[in-house]
């Protein structure tokens, strides 16, 4: 059974693999956002079959950002950088008070922990791309507090 899913996730992460190398291709043009959107889709299920969602985050707002820096905004959602602004807050693993505090001595601290405070440093780098192109005021301010801690952030 372990090795079905195994077998499973490796055949949707080969088909992102070789999709988001495509999307990143700028002689795709406007094509580019085909193939993301092919990629992003077997990330989903990749996830699907068992892959974490926070690895699955981190990649999938990576290729987000990556689209929207090259092609700018589009009507789609995927292709909103306030709507992946929003996803990137609601994707973060802990609170932004927990965060300021275990990012103060985070070296001390349990290996669970410092693994959620690298997964929320992780998702943030998608933020940090992106936050030029926010619009919507509260998502902007609440992913400039984030970025604020980054840097304390393992």
């Amino acid at each position: 059974m372990g090795h079905d899913r195994s077998a499973a996730i490796n055949q949707w992460l080969a088909v992102w693999e070789v999709n988001a190398r495509y999307a990143r291709e700028t002689a795709q043009g406007e094509g580019q956002r085909a193939w993301a959107a092919t990629a992003l889709h077997a990330l989903d299920q990749a996830e699907s079959a068992g892959l974490g969602k926070a690895d699955a985050d981190v990649s999938r707002f990576h290729l987000r950002a990556y689209m929207i820096l090259a092609l700018g905004t589009d009507d789609e959602p995927l292709w909103n950088p306030d709507v992946l602004g929003a996803d990137i807050l609601a994707a973060l693993p802990l609170d932004r008070v927990q965060a300021e505090t275990w990012s103060t001595d985070w070296r001390e601290r349990p290996a669970s922990e410092i693994l959620l405070l690298r997964r929320c440093k992780n998702l943030l780098n998608s933020a940090r791309t992106i936050r030029d192109h926010l619009t919507d005021q509260v998502t902007a301010s609440e992913i400039d507090r984030w970025l604020a801690l980054w840097e304390r952030l393992p």
